[in-house]
C-alpha cells in the first residue's frame, strides 16, 4: 500500500468527505465549502463578489457596444458621403433627400443663418492662393489688369483671346503665379472680385504687364495670321460681396 493511502493528506480527506452525494455538475470548490464549518457564509460572500464583478463586466461590455455602435454610425455616415455617385439605386434618391433637407432648413433658418450658410459655401470653394488674392484686394486697393481681344477688319471686337493678366498674383504671394488668370476667373465667377475702368495712374504697371511672355506670343501669332488684336486695360478690385464676406469673417492683421 502506498504512503498516501496510509497517511492521507488534508486534501484527500476533504475529497473523501465530499463523497459522491453532491451533483456531478457542482463545482468542486463549492462542494468542499459546503462541508466545512462556516462554508455557507464563505460561499455567500464569494457569490456577492462574483455578482459584482459580473455586473461591472457587463457595464463595460455595454459601454464598448455603445462606442462600437456610435463608431459604426460614423463609419456609415462617412461611407454614404464618400459613396460613388454612380451607385444605381441610392444615387437616384439622394438628390431628392438633399433637396427635402434644404427646403426643411430654409423654412426655419433666420436671415443671418442664411447669410452665414452662403458665406460658408463661398469660403469652402476657395483655393489657398485665391484666399491670398482676396486678402490682397480686401483693403480696397486696385491692381492693373489687361485683356487681349481680337478685332475684325472694321476694328470691332469679336472675342476675347486672353483674360485677366494681372499683377495681383505676385503681389499677393501666390504659390502658382502662372495660375493667376484662372484664380481671378474663379473669384469673378463667385462674385468676390470685379473689374473697373482703366486707371491712368497705373500707366507704368500696365506697360510692365504688356511684356508678359504669354501675351506677347499670342499677339505675334495673331499678327502672323493676319488678325488684328487690341489690349484692353482694366483694374481688378474687390466687389461688394467680397467686402461683405471679408468683414463677416473679421480677418485682421492680428
Amino acid at each position: 500500500m502506498s504512503k498516501s493511502k496510509k497517511n492521507p493528506t488534508l486534501w484527500q480527506r476533504a475529497l473523501e468527505a465530499v463523497g459522491e452525494d453532491a451533483p456531478s455538475d457542482t463545482p468542486l470548490a463549492n462542494r468542499l465549502l459546503a462541508r466545512l464549518p462556516g462554508g455557507a457564509i464563505v460561499q455567500e460572500q464569494i457569490g456577492k463578489v462574483e455578482r459584482r464583478v459580473l455586473g461591472e463586466l457587463k457595464s463595460r461590455l455595454d459601454r464598448l457596444d455603445g462606442e462600437r455602435g456610435e463608431r459604426t454610425v460614423e463609419m456609415v455616415a462617412f461611407a454614404v458621403e464618400r459613396r460613388p455617385t454612380h451607385a444605381p439605386t441610392r444615387a437616384l434618391r439622394e438628390p431628392a433627400e438633399m433637396l427635402r433637407d434644404l427646403l426643411a432648413i430654409s423654412s426655419e433658418q433666420t436671415k443671418e443663418q442664411a447669410r452665414l450658410a452662403y458665406y460658408s459655401s463661398l469660403v469652402r470653394a476657395l483655393l489657398p492662393d485665391e484666399a491670398r488674392i482676396l486678402s490682397a484686394v480686401s483693403d480696397g486697393g486696385i491692381y492693373p489688369l489687361i485683356n487681349l481681344v481680337a478685332l475684325s477688319k472694321l476694328g470691332i471686337q469679336t472675342h476675347v483671346v486672353l483674360e485677366n493678366t494681372c499683377t495681383v498674383g505676385r503681389a499677393a504671394g501666390v504659390q502658382l503665379p502662372e495660375m493667376t488668370r484662372g484664380y481671378i476667373q474663379r473669384l469673378m465667377a463667385a462674385g468676390l472680385v470685379e473689374t473697373g475702368p482703366e486707371d491712368p495712374a497705373l500707366l507704368t504697371k500696365y506697360e510692365m504687364l504688356e511684356t508678359d511672355d504669354v501675351l506677347r506670343k499670342l499677339i505675334a501669332q495673331m499678327k502672323a495670321a493676319g488678325q488684328r488684336s487690341q489690349i484692353k486695360r482694366r483694374v481688378l478690385k474687390i466687389s461688394e460681396l467680397g467686402r461683405n464676406l471679408w468683414e463677416a469673417c473679421r480677418i485682421t492683421e492680428d
